[in-house]
């Protein structure tokens, strides 16, 4: 029995030579947190007026300063043999070339309020306007485009 006791006893010495008990190391855990303020009353307001040739399309350019509520306005459509009441495509967009690409549309007639409205954040972008196809000669046109 004395050579099972010195055997058990080697092997718990090897045991416990064997085994490696290191601290944890610390864990350290980064939470970044982005907070976006998007403004909702538009404090800039500027006019884009123009005139829509017969299956054409304007644009104007404009810079955002800020992330917030940009919204546009078709104020009033008029030109000979063009009805107060027609209506004319809108979109806000990107500037392409000389163009502008507009993923937002409406179909709009002239009024006071906004027929086009969006959120967006600081850069350039764009206002088209645009024959929808019921235009028999060029139309001139007033906007209001209000945003940051």
């Amino acid at each position: 029995m004395t050579a099972a006791r010195i055997a058990m006893f080697g092997l718990l010495l090897v045991g416990t030579a064997c085994s490696k008990n290191t601290p944890a190391s610390p864990t350290t855990t980064t939470t970044t947190t982005t907070t976006t303020t998007t403004n909702t009353t538009p404090t800039i307001s500027e006019v884009f007026a123009g005139t829509v040739p017969v299956s054409g399309a304007a644009f104007y350019s404009f810079n955002i300063g800020a992330n917030g509520t940009v919204n546009v306005t078709l104020n009033s459509v008029s030109g000979a043999g063009v009805p107060a009441t027609v209506q004319l495509g809108m979109g806000i967009g990107t500037p392409a070339g000389t163009d502008c690409t507009t993923p937002t549309t409406v179909t709009a007639a002239s009024g006071t309020a906004p027929q086009l409205t969006g959120t967006f954040g600081p850069g350039l972008f764009c206002v088209r306007v645009y024959d929808v196809g019921n235009l028999f000669g060029p139309a001139a046109f007033k906007t209001t485009i209000a945003h940051y």
